[in-house]
């Protein structure tokens, strides 16, 4: 079937994921030292405060990077694994959450626990890779333990002193310097490809599920498009964020109201009407296809 064989070109091309990388990598640098990353009161969402559109293209981009890199690496070694196949796929859900939720109170709550799990996310699905590929080197077992090493020491850094910028924003760069070495050097040998394994749908019902549930990606989850379920799902999800942000989060800490207020709702509401396109031109497409 056609819709079945429509694949996530642009995950896997390379030179995508190594200019997001590379581009994720400089900003992070930048921004991330903008203050000194030494003190207290210096994280990535304390500048955040102060700028935020700096504060949101961080957050896409660097999610980008982390997603499409390690998405490349899953493709590569043939890695089908629960745990990291989760936890790469939620971990972006968990940056929309410290972009848009960043507060005093319970938003502060929200906010660090999903900066915490964003992440672990991306470090269990890093070590997943390192894990499926044990036994090929000694490059794979040494960085294991060292991503071990690091996500244990950051946990236990945290409770032990007060937090500060750098807790952030050293793991984040690791992580995206040790996939620009996974993913575009031969420092780490894959020779394991991903197998195909395509089922047969019923394209009416994936059309229906377009029709009805298709801003939660609901057909492309069902036809196993994952990336691509999972990306419109995100677009719904932050479209709602944007939305209710002049509440919550940054808004709150900006009193976003009047003329802004309405432009966020403008964004968010924008956002939600391009992943409605997005189910209609799918529902077309397979009722066309069928």
């Amino acid at each position: 079937m056609v819709w079945q064989k429509q694949g996530a070109s642009f995950l896997q091309n390379k030179k995508v994921s190594f200019v997001i990388l590379l581009t994720a990598v400089v900003f992070n640098l930048i921004f991330g030292f903008v203050r000194n990353p030494v003190h207290v009161e210096n994280t990535l969402s304390w500048i955040g405060y102060d700028y935020p559109m700096g504060f949101a293209f961080w957050g896409a981009l660097t999610g980008g990077a982390y997603f499409i890199n390690i998405f490349q690496l899953y493709e590569n070694c043939g890695y089908t694994g629960k745990i990291g196949t989760i936890s790469l796929y939620a971990a972006p859900f968990m940056a929309v959450i410290v972009v848009l939720i960043n507060d005093w109170g319970w938003e502060g709550t929200v906010h660090l626990t999903a900066a915490l799990a964003y992440i672990a996310m991306n470090g269990i699905s890093l070590a997943a890779f390192f894990l499926k590929n044990f036994t090929k080197h000694i490059s794979y077992k040494i960085t294991l333990f060292i991503i071990a090493a690091t996500l244990v020491g950051m946990i236990i850094t945290y409770f032990a002193a007060d937090k500060s910028g750098l807790l952030e924003i050293a793991p984040l760069l690791g992580g995206l310097i040790l996939l620009l070495l996974a993913n575009h050097t031969k420092i780490y040998p894959v020779t394991d490809r991903a197998e195909s394994d395509e089922k047969t749908r019923d394209g009416k019902r994936a059309a229906k599920l377009a029709m009805y549930l298709g801003m939660f990606g609901a057909d492309d989850f069902y036809l196993g498009r994952y990336p691509q379920g999972a990306g419109h799902l995100l677009m719904t999800y932050t479209g709602a964020l944007i939305c209710a942000v002049r509440f919550i989060g940054m808004g709150s800490i900006n009193d976003i109201k009047g003329e802004n207020a309405a432009v966020f709702l403008a964004v968010g509401l924008s956002v939600l009407g391009g992943s409605a396109a997005w189910a209609i031109y799918n529902g077309a497409v397979l009722e066309k296809t069928e």
